[in-house]
């Protein structure tokens, strides 16, 4: 066997098997700025591009970059040219020329030369500009409806329910003749809506998006000069702001008033320019549709109302707006990917039917069931009568938005209640149904479940109308459709909401197994639904926040799946804002919210590392690093005065929903844990102490700072000592109060705790007995879960452990959801089990990412696609798949920012075992055949068989 595996190397080598043909089809494409295409809103540009070839081994050895004014999409007067620069990267080069001028449009091209000296055809794309500075404002307030609820910060509104109404603003303008161009910056104190001449403007969504509430607010620019009228004379332009993410319980409240500020800048023929800004010339009024709306409530709207008001001569009834400065933070330009709806996704009903009346119910003990009249097939208009109530499944869970088109009587309202699961079985309250069988299951929504999070919508009449909410989202996988008279549905959709536009998305994976094709798809949806303007933990209750563990933990298997490295730019610009300002710890949700905005816990703060140093790692680009530098080192600062001990009188999270002791959820102990539980912590907490300095030098030595990298380096040592002098016993292994755990020895073999080479074998016996005396299943939570697979595989050196671990069905195990139904990632290894019923509803979200962390080792162990510590963004990088028979055949690609990476492996009926693998122009990769060799492949498509 090894003989015939050297001989077919050698014919792959040697371009005999299944080589590139040797032609001059080079060619320069995926350009991107900021890691988006054709991006607005740009501050500070950063370029990337991508090389392709179907000429084996072709790689660039310079490029040569030219930034310009926009003429169309061509390149106009250059104002940046780099000339020929000898370098092979083609990710991460920053702007280097004289400032940009805000609210522009720019075209860059990039010529790149290859290993022949030969220049490839220019590529081009373009990118807009924000505004950049404090002085584009001047000449702009916020304003501000008079007489508007005013919510006080200590003050919970009744209900816990939004102010009533979404403030308007309108303003016609006489612009002039001769409009050259039209730009349109705009911001919120609350989500918000812009439109010009009665039209929408722009496709982003949920404006402006989540971020601290005092310290940022993103502004949007957008060119409008399509939208202004043909003929010349008056322009009207419109805003209507609801509370979202600035006065709704989800920030506790800390707005007051919701506001609205915008400038327009006009650019004539003759080259003058003149800005516009909202002052108190504006009017406004709390009279739209929308008469009620924020994130947890959902929204209610009144088709009875008019929109005229955003067109000509609909707001004679407006009064003056005030002008206020309640908001005293910075305004920037909107940083990564915005919120968009996926319209690709839109889901129709898998099945429906009515119901009315509820049978076999008692008092104590159960709902019943209800009394089912019609079922409807799929794309069947419904009918829905008062007294009756529609229930729809799309199939999958997801954060969406409901679309209908619908007919009904002037004044009938129509509601929709949003929920991710059914009650089952009679109803039976023991396994905490809330309702009968076949209703909707909402008490998991906890506060909102009875009063927020619903759609509400009244009739004008008007024949066949269409709705759908636009200032809030939902996550659900059913609706609860009930009618105050007779409604006729002709059309339903589940619109997803979410921050991963089509064109961002990166890495596909499938494996002979179905049940582990569907666990993939629960992750990718589970990323769909929480990657929406931050990470949040889930899309559906009164939560949604920015949990910093969730983010760490699932950061890898994200950049798997899509390029979030924009995103998470965003947000980590909300941690540096969440800062604790006493201590430089990171909190635990970010942005700032109503609950979770503390420091000092292990694996939640570290998030500040973790992030950007994985996002470098995986894209190349150091940008993120520098631009988080400060504040990291801060944050290490206090880490190296604290250990990342628990502070007096403090708790922890530790490993969240674990299956192991001193795993503080719901524990036994309540608030009094005991001493064995804060020694576990504190080693763990000095676990990412040392995994972060390490980190830390790492970066330092990429972006130059070289008295940084050797500070790092020995508060690694310093704080592996302290782990060995504090938690390694004389027998060399970890201290008995936790060596038993899954875990701890998880981290230990991870992070080279132990000296002796006796302890690290011990040690992981104790592993893997472990693991098989709990049935072959893994016993960890958030933290634990996130290392578990790579550590086995490699430290351990049990790649066939993992593999049972993945393909286990009991639980706790990942599919053991899949098969109680489940289509996203749970919070919980139980969350619903058909046995028995729902887990506890005050924590149980049905689309929760954390445990999705096991996709990164799907694609870097099954498919063998790694990256090089060496080469980050994967210019050079690893491809070891390591197969079982048990799953059949993997194939997976990957569109790194060197190109796109594919690796295919299949058993075949004769036993013999098939790789074929492609490594992208510019780019190479240090090729190992599991028990073989490795040897280094440039670019290029070869088959293996062995």
């Amino acid at each position: 066997m090894k003989k015939f595996l050297t001989l077919c190397a050698t014919a792959v080598l040697a371009g005999c098997v299944s080589s590139m043909i040797n032609t001059d089809a080079s060619k320069t494409v995926g350009l991107q700025t900021c890691r988006l295409v054709s991006p607005s809103n740009i501050a500070a540009p950063v370029f990337s591009w991508k090389m392709t070839s179907t000429r084996q081994g072709a790689r660039q050895t310079a490029y040569r970059i030219r930034v310009g004014t926009a003429e169309g999409r061509k390149l106009g007067t250059v104002v940046w040219d780099t000339r020929s620069v000898p370098d092979d990267r083609s990710t991460g080069i920053a702007y280097g020329g004289p400032a940009l001028k805000s609210a522009t449009a720019y075209a860059w091209e990039v010529s790149v030369r290859d290993e022949t000296g030969a220049w490839l055809k220019p590529a081009t794309a373009t990118f807009t500009t924000g505004l950049l500075a404090a002085d584009d404002w001047k000449g702009s307030e916020w304003i501000a409806v008079p007489g508007q609820d005013i919510i006080s910060s200590n003050a919970v509104p009744k209900n816990e329910r939004a102010v009533p109404g979404t403030s308007c603003f309108v303003k016609a303008l006489d612009l002039g003749p001769n409009v050259k161009a039209a730009y349109w910056t705009v911001t919120g104190q609350g989500v918000f809506e812009a439109f010009v001449n009665g039209a929408r403007v722009g496709n982003d969504f949920l404006k402006p998006g989540f971020t601290h509430v005092f310290k940022t607010r993103h502004a949007f620019t957008y060119d409008v000069t399509d939208l202004l009228a043909k003929t010349g004379g008056e322009n009207v332009f419109a805003a209507m702001v609801s509370a979202g993410w600035w006065r709704d319980k989800i920030v506790h409240y800390r707005g007051k008033e919701s506001a609205f500020r915008a400038q327009l800048i006009i650019r004539y023929a003759d080259g003058s320019e003149k800005r516009f800004g909202t002052d108190a010339s504006w009017r406004g009024a709390i009279a739209s549709p929308v008469t009620r709306a924020s994130i947890f409530e959902g929204e209610a709207y009144d088709a009875r109302e008019t929109m005229r008001w955003t067109e000509k001569g609909g707001h004679s009834a407006f009064q003056t707006v005030k002008t206020i400065d309640e908001f005293k933070g910075e305004i920037v330009p909107m940083e990564g990917s915005p919120i968009r709806l996926r319209e690709d996704l839109a889901m129709r009903p898998a099945a429906a039917y009515v119901w009315q009346g509820v049978e076999g119910a008692d008092a104590t003990s159960k709902f019943g069931k209800v009394k089912t009249v019609r079922a409807y097939k799929p794309g069947e208009a419904m009918m829905l009568a008062s007294g009756e109530t529609l229930v729809v499944d799309f199939g999958q869970n997801a954060a969406a938005e409901p679309r209908f088109t619908a007919s009904a009587a002037a004044g009938t309202t129509i509601t929709l209640l949003p929920a991710e699961m059914l009650n089952d079985e009679a109803g039976l309250k023991s396994r905490g149904n809330d309702g009968p069988e076949g209703a909707v299951y909402r008490v998991n929504l906890r506060g909102i479940h009875r009063d927020g999070a619903q759609a509400v919508y009244t009739f004008a009449g008007a024949g066949d109308e269409t709705y759908m909410p636009r200032f809030t989202f939902f996550g659900y996988r059913y609706l609860s459709i009930t009618a105050t008279d007779k409604v006729t549905i002709k059309k339903l959709e589940s619109v997803p909401v979410t921050s991963i536009a089509k064109e961002l998305e990166l890495g596909s994976i499938q494996t002979g197994e179905k049940d582990v094709n569907r666990l993939i798809s629960n992750v990718l949806w589970g990323q769909y639904s929480n990657y929406l303007s931050v990470p949040t933990d889930c899309p559906q209750r009164n939560e949604r926040l920015g949990w910093t563990a969730d983010t760490q933990v699932f950061t890898e298997a994200a950049s798997c799946n899509a390029d979030v490295y924009g995103f998470l730019f965003k947000w980590m610009r909300d941690m540096r804002d969440s800062q604790l300002e006493t201590t430089g710890s990171y909190p635990s949700v970010a942005p700032v919210a109503q609950y979770g905005n503390e420091g000092d816990r292990f694996g939640w703060a570290d998030a500040g590392v973790i992030v950007p140093y994985t996002l470098w790692r995986r894209f190349g680009d150091a940008s993120i690093v520098k631009a988080n530098w400060a504040s990291m080192k801060a944050f290490m600062a206090h880490l190296a005065q604290t250990k990342h001990a628990t502070p007096p009188g403090k708790r922890q999270y530790a490993d969240w929903l674990s299956y192991e002791k001193y795993q503080p959820c719901n524990a036994a102990w309540g608030n009094n844990p005991p001493k064995e539980a804060f020694e576990y912590w504190d080693f763990l907490g000095a676990c990412y102490w040392l995994w972060d300095a390490r980190m830390m030098a790492e970066m330092a030595a990429a972006i130059g700072e070289k008295a940084d990298e050797k500070a790092f380096r020995d508060m690694a040592a310093t704080a592996l000592a302290h782990i060995r002098g504090t938690y390694v016993m004389a027998d060399g292994l970890l201290s008995k109060t936790f060596r038993d755990l899954q875990t701890a020895s998880l981290f230990a073999l991870k992070l080279g705790l132990l000296a002796d080479a006796k302890a690290v074998a011990e040690t992981r016996s104790l592993l893997l007995k472990n693991i098989k005396d709990h049935g072959d299943c893994l016993q960890t939570g958030f933290l634990g879960t996130s290392i578990l697979m790579n550590t086995l595989t490699y430290e351990a050196g049990a790649p066939d452990v993992a593999y049972t671990l993945l393909l286990q069905h009991k639980n706790p195990s990942w599919l053991y959801s899949v098969d109680q139904g489940a289509t996203t990632i749970w919070e919980r290894w139980n969350s619903y089990v058909k046995a028995t019923g729902f887990g506890p509803a005050s924590m149980n979200s049905f689309n929760h990412y954390a445990y999705g962390a096991v996709l990164a080792w799907m694609y870097g162990t099954m498919a063998g696609i790694q990256e090089d510590a060496a080469a980050p963004g994967f210019k050079h990088f690893v491809l070891a798949p390591l197969p079982d028979k048990r799953v059949g055949n993997v194939s997976a690609e990957y569109d790194s920012a060197y190109g796109t990476i594919r690796s295919s492996w299949a058993y075949g009926k004769d036993g013999r075992w098939t790789w074929t693998f492609t490594i992208p122009a510019n780019a190479s990769a240090s090729v190992t055949v599991p028990g073989g060799e490795t040897k280094t492949y440039m670019s290029g498509t070869y088959t293996i068989v062995r």
